[in-house]
């Protein structure tokens, strides 16, 4: 291939590349690891450089005999800037502009050479040790930056003259108008630029005010950028000065290889004066290792594409191109559509209209401006000719892509979100309710059970619908939350399960309790700490009712708050289909309708523990302190899954992908899915638990555990609070009024329990980010809701002081569950209150409630009152399948984004933008919620239907554990 073909293909080959890595960027882990993927990179350039070095092709060298010919040619050339006192630098000008032509004298004339390759090599490590640096504290980041690049490397041709060398056959316009070209490029970055600060969609992780890094982290933006645009110039000189690619390339080759050296030995120090980071820093998973690699790849190539063109183009030409090409894949690409509301699309078609003509005149002028002063004429004809066809292609691609936007704004609601987000929630309840109280009788449950479940229901089940029916329970058909629970132990012989019970209730360090019920009474194992002992005195109590009518059995309870059961996706398939068999297998015709007597180990029951406290279990690990995420929280989720895949580490911004699947609009549509981290691999940093859970022992293997809640990628047994059943907070109505009469006001008040708190990690937690959501806001913030249009509802920028509703939130006392550090740090940017009594929260329409280090034990008495619970949790109850969002409370998305939505149309909105100087909002939808939500919950959440479920639930755990269960049924 000729030298000119290969240009070509070298110019497409980076469009491609740049392509491909703006895709990547948001989801690739290589980005927080930029020391890795810096190592990688620069390994792997110097080895391709140095290779390249030693290999002689014609076609790419020819460029240096083309040098000696233009030499030949111009050995009279008169060189561009001259020294002071002589000819045109003396003929006029303003004194600020013959000084710095001054300056550019000296500059060039400086020998650089000597110090280039050194200054190179010290520029790389320091900028990779900077983007370290920004990665960790991305939350403190501005927009955009980078964008400012080509600016930056235009103003730094004005003085280094070297980089596009000019003769006296040079244009006189091409020589008097020195800053046209920064113009061009500034116009193009200022365009840029809006559309990236109009794009962006800001995540409520917190930055703290009162952080060194708050302000830190921009300034190592500012001089990433700085030396990104000096190492760039100093690439071209080098590339331009050597005068061969032969040459250039065992250069780069050098200082690649010595950056990459440095970058070792820095790093092994590193980790032998910090050795905690160990781990984080060579235990990688093989999703990390494999984005490593894909990165670097497409790293060097990148690298390798812009070195080449470098002998030849302009090194802002080369960025804008790509700069250009980044940013319209970035903006238009699926995977990163506005989650929330687009944005205005007028001005958004300005900007990228803008971006588009701009780039296409400034560059296209630029390059045909050098191409008339550079010395290799013949090839820089080519090079203009394939600009100008990546221009006039990415013009065609922004035409499209903004008539489309003009045309599909997708920024008009017919209706209001929320309005038909409770017109859905009615007839989903409505239907759900008519399905899960169908059966009239016993032998209409008998036959809707083994038409819902394939198999005969347990012994005793006549027992237990007598019971509920007795307790007045609506529900009788639809237990599907203790189907799904237990239906993986079928694959497991009862045996091993009631040997796996016996392996985890004789160890005290497992903090799993024991519970016996044995001839018809529930007794309390006798290694129970203090500290839970009300957990254990609630839930036999709760059995105790109706405990005759159960089989003999152990049953272990998690004391923790945290689940603990995370079994692979592999593992879980396996047990299912296993499962899946044995209920096929179910021997209708040999039915038994009495429970059998099986063996349990007695040593749990003995005065002394089997085991010493201290002694772990080899199939539970301690995992306190540190991220769940990778290792239990999304082990479940299918390989293919965005959680598995994809690496969210942009913690400033929302992630698109993450909440389009659950949500309309900025409101959570879909309750169920937004529990699960498999599509959310922004989750991550948002809960607490996943954080850094405070006590954790989990285990992989599928164990029986009976958890008071549990995320919804874990195995755990979901049986009813006793914290609930005891009562532990209640709702007094007697204190209570009515909703028109409470304040308008979102109230909150708890503690920072969610998990914790150790290197920064409380920035993320549900807790702390709502409490700095409120009360860091001031009333002259904007905020965007969607208000009255001429069509309908449309997105608006509105201050903060435009919401009715007032804030009463405050976390009270002192941090607690945190390292000492982050303790300091939240005391410093968090408000800290005086408790207030719990009854004191019936004064106020609006009761936020979200996760503590488990569920919230506040939610049934909040749903009691008359008033409305906006509630974000992740973990789930037993309870959820009862309780319909939008109908008996209102939802809030785990990143608390519609949040400002929610208070906007329930509490209302004054003045402003698209309201038309009035008062819009839907007060009256609020207190039907309220009054809804109050009316069910009394009805199905009940002592009594806390009991009904515990007794179908151990039916059915009775069954499961016995050697017989193959042929275990009630009939008629």
């Amino acid at each position: 291939m000729s030298r000119i073909g290969l240009q070509g293909v070298v110019l497409w080959n980076l469009v491609l590349t740049t392509t491909w890595i703006a895709l990547g960027f948001e989801g690739s882990a290589a980005v927080e690891r930029p020391v890795h993927l810096g190592v990688l990179v620069l390994g792997a350039c110097g080895g391709f450089w140095w290779v390249r070095g030693r290999v002689r092709n014609d076609a790419v060298d020819g460029h240096a005999k083309d040098q000696d010919v233009a030499n030949g040619l111009l050995k009279d050339r008169e060189e561009e800037v001259e020294e002071p006192g002589t000819g045109r630098f003396e003929r006029g000008g303003r004194g600020w502009l013959r000084g710095l032509r001054a300056v550019r004298y000296r500059l060039r004339n400086f020998r650089w050479g000597n110090l280039l390759p050194g200054a190179l090599v010290v520029a790389v490590d320091l900028r990779i040790l900077l983007s370290r640096s920004i990665v960790q504290h991305v939350e403190c980041s501005w927009d955009g930056v980078k964008i400012f690049l080509p600016l930056l490397l235009s103003l730094l041709e004005l003085l280094r003259t070297g980089t596009t060398p000019r003769s006296r056959f040079s244009s006189s316009s091409s020589r008097s108008h020195p800053f046209r070209y920064v113009f061009l490029v500034a116009l193009w970055a200022l365009s840029a630029y809006g559309t990236i600060s109009m794009s962006a969609q800001r995540s409520t992780y917190i930055c703290p005010r009162r952080d060194p890094w708050t302000s830190a982290t921009p300034v190592f933006q500012c001089l990433e950028l700085l030396i990104d645009a000096g190492i760039i110039t100093g690439v071209a000189k080098l590339v331009q000065d050597a005068g061969s690619l032969r040459k250039s390339s065992k250069a780069l080759s050098r200082s690649a290889l010595a950056s990459c050296s440095i970058l070792g030995i820095l790093t092994t120090a590193f980790l032998w004066k910090y050795p905690e980071n160990m781990d984080w820093s060579l235990d990688l998973s093989h999703k990390v290792i494999f984005d490593l690699i894909f990165a670097a790849m497409l790293c060097t190539n990148f690298i390798g594409s812009v070195a080449y063109l470098m002998a030849e183009l302009r090194p802002t030409t080369i960025f804008s191109i790509a700069s250009f090409v980044s940013l319209y894949v970035y903006n238009f690409s699926i995977k990163n559509q506005i989650a929330i509301f687009p944005t205005s699309t007028q001005r958004y078609l300005m900007n990228m209209g803008m971006i588009g003509f701009v780039s296409i005149i400034g560059v296209v002028h630029m390059e045909s401006s050098a191409s008339r002063s550079q010395q290799h004429l013949a090839l820089n004809r080519n090079s203009l000719r394939t600009v100008i066809v990546l221009c006039i292609f990415m013009l065609i691609a922004t035409a499209l892509s903004v008539v489309n936007l003009a045309l599909y704004p997708g920024n008009i609601w017919q209706k209001h979100p929320v309005e038909v987000l409770m017109a859905n929630a009615r007839a989903s309840s409505d239907q759900w309710i008519s399905q899960a109280s169908s059966s009239k009788s016993l032998k209409e449950a008998v036959v809707e059970y083994e038409a819902r479940y394939g198999i005969p229901p347990p012994p005793n089940f006549d027992k237990w619908y007598e019971f509920a029916t007795a307790k007045g329970s609506l529900i009788i058909d639809d237990f599907n939350q203790i189907h799904n629970d237990l239906l993986p132990f079928w694959g497991i012989k009862p045996s091993q399960i009631r040997q796996m019970t016996s392996h985890v209730v004789e160890r005290p360090w497992t903090e799993l309790a024991g519970l016996r019920i044995s001839n018809g009474t529930a007794l309390i194992g006798p290694h129970v700490p203090g500290t839970h002992r009300w957990m254990l005195d609630g839930t036999s109590g709760m059995i105790n009712v109706f405990a005759k009518w159960l089989p003999d059995m152990d049953l272990a309870f998690n004391i923790n708050d945290e689940c603990r059961v995370a079994i692979p996706c592999g593992g879980m398939q396996d047990h299912q289909k296993a499962a899946k068999l044995a209920r096929e297998q179910f021997d209708k015709s040999r039915l038994l309708k009495t429970f059998t007597t099986n063996e349990w180990s007695n040593r749990f029951m003995a005065t002394d523990p089997p085991f010493p406290p201290d002694m772990p279990s080899e199939h539970f690990i301690q995992a306190s302190f540190k991220s769940a995420f990778e290792d239990y929280s999304i082990i479940s989720c299918l390989p293919q899954s965005s959680a598995r895949t994809v690496t969210h580490w942009n913690k400033k911004s929302i992630h698109a992908p993450s909440v389009n699947p659950h949500t309309y609009g900025p409101f959570l549509s879909n309750w169920t899915l937004s529990a699960s981290p498999c599509h959310q691999p922004s989750l991550a940093h948002l809960h607490g638990f996943h954080l850094s859970p405070s006590a954790f022992k989990p285990t992989t293997s599928l164990f029986p555990v009976f958890s008071q809640s549990k995320m919804q990628s874990f195995s755990d047994i979901l049986f009813p609070s006793p914290w609930n059943y005891m009562d532990k907070v209640s709702h007094d109505p007697a204190t209570d009024i009515a909703f028109n009469e409470k304040n308008n006001t979102l109230f909150w008040r708890g503690a920072t329990s969610e998990g914790y708190a150790i290197h920064s990690s409380w920035r993320g937690m549900v807790r702390q980010r709502f409490v700095h959501l409120v009360t860091s806001i001031t009333n002259s913030t904007a905020i965007q809701l969607l208000l009255p249009s001429t069509h309908g509802f449309s997105p608006f920028n509105i201050p903060f002081s435009s919401i009715v509703t007032k804030m009463n939130v405050s976390f009270v006392n002192e941090p607690t569950r945190c390292h000492h550090p982050d303790c300091v740090s939240q005391s410093i940017n968090l408000p800290f209150d005086k408790p207030v009594d719990f009854q004191n929260h019936w004064q106020y329409r609006y009761l936020f409630d979200t996760d503590g280090a488990g569920f919230s034990g506040r939610f049934l008495p909040f749903l009691r009152s008359n008033s409305v619970v906006i509630r974000s949790a992740g973990f789930r109850q037993w309870f959820e399948e009862r309780v319909e969002p939008w109908r008996h409370y209102v939802p809030v998305d785990g990143g608390l984004d519609g949040l400002w939505g929610v208070l906007g149309w329930f509490g209302g909105v004054r003045g402003g933008e698209g309201t038309e100087g009035g008062f819009v909002g839907e007060k009256d939808g609020g207190k039907q919620i309220a009054e809804e939500g109050k009316e069910w919950g009394g009805k199905v959440l009940r002592k009594v239907d806390m009991e009904v479920y515990m007794f179908r639930l151990l039916l059915e755990w009775g069954r499961i554990v016995d050697d017989e269960r193959g042929r275990l049924g009630f009939a008629l």
